[in-house]
């Protein structure tokens, strides 16, 4: 026990010597030099004495030296220190939080970018409804409790919080010390808690009892002529969850998701978007929902920027709320650059991107992508992951055919693998694997497969 103690008692600086930070104190430090030779110069032309304008002076000099030195200290002095049982989370002199490591549901490694002229201090982000302790692109970690009350600034609290740590990789290894272990949710973590001496649930019996589901599919079949190509299908996902739909070429993944955002009528069966019918109430289910599908469908004359305020307007979004919305997604996605140039002139990759940003200009509780990092370059994808992994952070439910199993296996907290339009199997990266006894969700996949297909024949 003791060695335990030494190894997982860790502390963790940061020591902010990038980018944002640095130029938000070099103009701080340019004001004050301004102010201050202003108010210097009212001291020497008005003060009465000799005496008088010396210890005026002094005074001066003294107070704008703390006010530098604590504004630069503060931040530089942030440090967080891991232990056995919690994490002690200290930004400057603000910011500080207690958290018991058993009330935390999800810890990624993330990249954002940080407002040069963002107040150096921990705030709360009302749009996000996170806290944001974070002054540098670098080091980034969302971390994600499984209630709000551990975190505060000001009369604000958050389950949510993005914060910088030095020695990022040392960080996650050690407050996840298990690299195979499962991503648990709050209402897994919640149902462990009730039930200690029982097996683990499954993330769905999890949520049976705690939370509705976000999306949830009963019987959804689809037939042509003789040929089933989905067949009775069910599954539920949650808020707060990345849900991977994996299978072969022609497994029905794609078919699926027509019927589910409305494009497909099923021959039997419903699909549900927060409680609503798609194709019996198709307005209310459409507003909860965004979709990209797998080739993006862009009006190739209008600008990228154009383009999406045309679907701000096809979803009545007022015009001040959409124009922030438009900016903030093309800086997240990598578009600015080429926002006024027309959809025609963009690559594959820049399109998919450009179509996210639309599936997300509304802000839809459930986002359901059609093989999302197709066509992305490598540094486009982790930040496609990096994305997926915030917006899932923030209680947004994700549904994502993929073929990339190993992106599978990193970022979805359950997968469904589909085949011949049947769900034979079902469960986080962990369960599988032990339910097929393969090393990995490649294996997995593979295996179950090639079982469905050898007897697919003997069934009638």
């Amino acid at each position: 026990m003791r060695t335990y103690m030494q190894q997982s008692s860790r502390v963790f600086s940061y020591t902010a010597q990038h980018g944002p930070y640095l130029r938000t104190i070099v103009m701080i430090g340019f004001i004050f030099l301004v102010e201050g030779a202003l108010v210097v110069l009212l001291i020497v032309l008005l003060a009465p004495t000799e005496l008088l304008r010396w210890i005026l002076l002094g005074g001066f000099a003294l107070l704008i030296l703390a006010m530098l030195f604590g504004l630069i200290l503060a931040p530089l002095m942030t440090q967080h220190r891991l232990t056995a049982t919690h994490l002690h989370l200290r930004y400057g002199f603000q910011f500080k939080a207690d958290i018991p490591r058993e009330a935390i549901i999800a810890v990624w490694p993330v990249r954002e970018l940080i407002d040069p002229f963002h107040p150096i201090s921990a705030q709360y982000d009302a749009r996000k409804k996170r806290i944001v302790a974070a002054f540098s692109e670098q080091g980034q970690i969302l971390l994600t409790l499984d209630q709000p009350g551990y975190l505060r600034v000001g009369h604000a609290t958050s389950a949510v919080i993005l914060f910088n740590v030095d020695r990022c990789d040392e960080f996650l290894a050690l407050i996840q010390p298990n690299p195979d272990q499962e991503r648990i949710t709050s209402t897994e973590r919640l149902s462990q808690r009730t039930h200690p001496g029982e097996s683990q649930t499954t993330h769905e019996q999890a949520h049976s009892n705690a939370q509705q589901p976000a999306l949830s599919i009963v019987g959804l079949t689809r037939r042509y002529d003789d040929f089933i190509a989905v067949d009775r299908l069910d599954l539920k996902v949650y808020p707060g969850e990345i849900y991977g739909f994996l299978g072969p070429n022609g497994a029905g993944k794609t078919t699926t998701i027509k019927m589910l955002v409305g494009l497909l009528e099923p021959s039997a069966g419903q699909a549900l978007i927060g409680g609503y019918d798609v194709w019996a109430e198709p307005a209310r289910a459409k507003a909860l929902c965004g979709y990209v599908p797998d080739r993006a469908i862009l009006y190739e004359r209008l600008t990228g920027r154009e383009f999406l305020h045309f679907l701000a307007q096809m979803r009545a979004i007022p015009l001040s709320d959409a124009s922030e919305r438009i900016d903030h997604l093309l800086t997240l996605l990598d578009l600015s650059d080429r926002s006024d140039d027309v959809c025609g002139a963009y690559s594959f990759g820049m399109k998919r991107k450009l179509a996210l940003a639309g599936a997300l200009l509304h802000e839809p509780s459930v986002l359901i992508l059609d093989e999302p990092l197709n066509g992305l370059d490598p540094r486009s994808a982790r930040r496609m992951k990096d994305l997926l992994t915030e917006l899932a952070s923030c209680g947004k439910a994700i549904v994502l055919s993929i073929h990339d199993l190993a992106t599978a296996e990193a970022i979805c907290h359950r997968v469904g693998i589909i085949n011949r339009g049947r769900l034979v199997a079902e469960g986080n990266a962990h369960d599988l694997r032990q339910l097929a006894a393969a090393p990995n969700l490649e294996a997995v996949f593979l295996r179950l497969t090639e079982e469905e297909a050898e007897c697919a024949p003997l069934v009638q």
